[in-house]
């Protein structure tokens, strides 16, 4: 049995909140500049379920079906408190464990786990809107390494006012992403797909810490399924505004964009710019069919007859760009956990286009790395089943000096390969911007 103490603190600065994340292999989930500011944060993991085994302190157990070993942890504490939750994610590459073998090509395995989630010790549970904050501190019977309260409250960080990041390479040129567009309208032009979402990858070097990447990162743009975590592999930062899933009180929620166009530098730029994508075609058709995608996928795990779409299409307002996006909803079929759901709708279609199995493989074809997490998904799970799951875009991987992050975007029949090429520096130049900036 773990049994759980509950103190309440003064709201940590987020940057405090962020080294002890990076101190003690934790995991925060963050909003930034939303109306929904809460912030839930893992610090030093007691129990630890990766693709192959499931590590409680010392003790390690193979495993051979990782998502259902989630839904049976969330099951077994189910008895915690719902404050606190199994944080983690699930990687884009995890989907070739999804399919029958030989399904996907064969793809190195990433700098990360495929799948990592993890129970911790401590858990902050804080707002920026509020002046105190909780933290849950869970005691095991089984050995392991604590790590005290007092220690987690650090003094504020001295971070760096400047630095230097310096691009070094990138997966797909300009000619190879804008070939790969070409044939994956070819692939259209064939029937074998609809659409399918492609990205390359951009390298680069930063004199900064991964806790001031992410400081830097926070304050960026408006961060709906924010990310900073320390796990195996580096470091994890995303400013990913997309929901894959949400579920409450057995409803299911997954809120797919698509459709970018950038923010105006006039007022009336703005408004033109606003009014073009609510009435682009090419974007409005794209929002369609990954609505209809998604309309299957939550059929699998929803009651009959109860799978939705309120309202299409509605207009997402960041800092720097204006994107489409709808609301899928359904009545979850009773006993169905977020393993469950994963196993079921993984990967989100937003990221790899429709039908799903043959864009991914088109994917695998064109793109030359492996996603690993990017484009995967970020979440928690509370122990009362309620779940909610990022997908994993807008984000930055950092190991030492070493940064990377990917951008890309959904190509179908009326998409021009260089202004898709162009859209991939613009989307990747927020985070570039971001890393660079002065405070």
């Amino acid at each position: 049995m773990i049994n759980t103490t509950v103190n309440s603190v003064p709201t940590p600065s987020i940057d405090r909140i962020f080294r002890a994340v990076d101190s003690y292999s934790g995991i925060s989930l963050f909003s930034s500049q939303t109306d929904d500011d809460r912030e839930y944060t893992g610090i030093n993991p007691l129990i630890i379920l990766t693709e192959k085994e499931i590590r409680r302190g010392a003790a390690i157990v193979e495993i051979s079906d990782p998502l259902g070993e989630l839904d049976n942890l969330v099951s077994e504490l189910a008895y915690l408190p719902d404050e606190v939750s199994v944080l983690g994610y699930i990687s884009y590459d995890f989907k070739d464990r999804l399919e029958e073998k030989g399904l996907y090509s064969k793809r190195e395995q990433g700098i990360y786990p495929d799948l990592y989630f993890a129970v911790y010790e401590h858990y902050i549970i804080s707002s920026r809107s509020e002046k105190t904050a909780q933290i849950y501190t869970l005691s095991c019977p089984f050995p392991y390494d604590s790590v005290t309260t007092d220690s987690l409250d650090l003094s504020r960080l001295n971070l760096k006012t400047c630095g230097t990041s310096t691009y070094t390479s990138t997966s797909l040129d300009k000619k190879a992403y804008s070939d790969g567009v070409r044939k994956t309208v070819d692939h259209i032009k064939q029937g074998d797909i609809y659409q399918a979402n492609i990205t390359r990858a951009i390298r680069g070097e930063t004199t900064y810490t991964p806790v001031e990447t992410a400081m830097k990162l926070y304050h960026s743009n408006r961060i709906a399924y924010g990310v900073f975590a320390s796990i195996p592999g580096g470091h994890v930062v995303s400013t990913s505004p997309e929901l894959f899933f949400r579920t409450e009180k057995r409803k299911i929620t997954s809120s797919p964009i698509k459709g970018t166009i950038a923010r105006g530098l006039t007022e009336e730029e703005d408004t033109r710019n606003r009014e073009e994508l609510l009435h682009s075609e090419k974007n409005i058709a794209e929002l369609a069919m990954i609505v209809d995608l998604l309309r299957n996928d939550l059929s699998l795990v929803s009651i009959p007859g109860t799978v939705d779409v309120p309202r299409f299409p509605l207009l997402m307002t960041l800092d720097n760009v204006y994107h489409l996006y709808a609301h899928v909803t359904g009545e979850l079929l009773p006993g169905t956990g977020a393993g469950a759901i994963l196993k079921k709708t993984f990967p989100g279609g937003s990221i790899t286009g429709c039908p799903k199995i043959r864009s991914c493989q088109i994917i695998d074809e064109l793109e030359s790395t492996p996603r690993g997490i990017y484009t995967g998904s970020f979440g928690k799970i509370s122990f009362n089943g309620d779940s909610t799951f990022n997908i994993m875009i807008r984000s930055l991987f950092q190991q030492g000096n070493s940064i990377i992050f990917n951008a890309g975007g959904g190509i179908t029949l009326l998409s021009d390969p260089e202004e898709e090429y162009e859209e991939t520096i613009h989307k990747g130049t927020n985070i570039w911007k971001a890393i660079n900036m002065e405070n």
